[in-house]
């Protein structure tokens, strides 16, 4: 029987040891790859998660505004297409009586067919933040034009100008707003009506939409 050598057994030992330690080793490498990939994939999937939620925002925000933007170019659209109309109207209704008047009728007839300058649309501009996106001349024009006629529809009637004049004074004023603000205010209207058409949007869809909503 021979004896066992002690150098061959502690190698064996070593050996063995080696072994252990490397698989030992290599457990925790692919634990701690295997951890590693998990947090490195939490990572990535809060960071896309996030990213997506800032461009739906962002993608919300822009729609919001273009809403806003559309919304208050349609409300400008009607409110300058009501002054128009109105201001129109009061502009025929004075011709009628600039020439009734340009015959110097009895103070009863004048008295009768005394006009009344509607005012309701101009009026309501007072309220409306709309107003201040008119552009001023419209504004200015038209507040000269229904100041001057009341004048002189006051005075005709007081007898502090004649008949006569006063017709004559009307026929000023009405040639200037019917040539002048009533022509830029029509165009002025129809170019956001246009502006509205070329971003796909027909007069009056928002207010549907809004109202749906």
């Amino acid at each position: 029987m021979e004896p066992n050598n002690p150098s061959n057994s502690q190698s064996q030992q070593q050996i063995a040891a080696t072994k252990k330690l490397a698989q030992a080793l290599k457990t925790v490498d692919n634990k701690e790859l295997k951890s590693t990939g998990f947090w490195l994939n939490q990572f990535f999937m809060v960071i896309s998660t996030i990213f997506g939620v800032y461009l739906a925002a962002q993608s919300g925000l822009e729609q919001a505004l273009k809403f806003d933007t559309y919304s208050k170019m349609e409300d400008n659209f009607y409110l300058r297409t009501s002054l128009y109309q109105e201001v129109q109207d009061n502009a025929t209704t004075l011709a009628d009586f600039a020439a009734r008047i340009a015959k110097s009728p009895p103070m009863t007839e004048i008295e009768y067919h005394k006009p009344q300058v509607e005012k309701y649309i101009w009026q309501t501009m007072q309220y409306s933040p709309t107003t201040l996106e008119t552009p001023s001349v419209f504004l200015t024009q038209i507040r000269r034009f229904y100041a001057r006629a009341e004048f002189i529809l006051a005075a005709v009637s007081q007898r502090k100008m004649s008949a006569r004049q006063g017709s004559k004074e009307l026929d000023k004023i009405i040639s200037i707003i019917e040539t002048q603000t009533l022509v830029q205010l029509k165009a002025s209207a129809e170019h956001l009506q246009n502006e509205l058409n070329q971003n796909g949007i027909s007069v009056g869809s928002l207010k549907e939409l809004e109202n749906a909503n």
